[in-house]
């Protein structure tokens, strides 16, 4: 299956979050993502690990457990 990507409208509206503090999830490294030149694509499943990953722990536990699937 082709991975899926998200602009960064669709996973603000996908977390229930504003474009803006996506954004600056996004710039801390709370959330995974990839550039293609200007633009930034999240993988879906690496957000849909990230919020598997949120609950009774810490957003920095949460991404060391996606970058730690993906191999980072």
């Amino acid at each position: 299956m082709a991975q899926q990507y998200l602009s960064i409208a669709q996973g603000a509206e996908y977390l229930g979050l504003t474009e803006k503090a996506f954004r600056k999830w996004l710039e801390r490294g709370r959330i995974p993502y990839r550039k293609l030149g200007r633009r930034v694509l999240i993988p879906r499943n690496d957000l849909e690990r990230f919020l598997s990953a949120l609950p009774g722990k810490t957003a920095d536990e949460a991404v060391a457990a996606v970058e730690e699937s993906r191999g980072w």
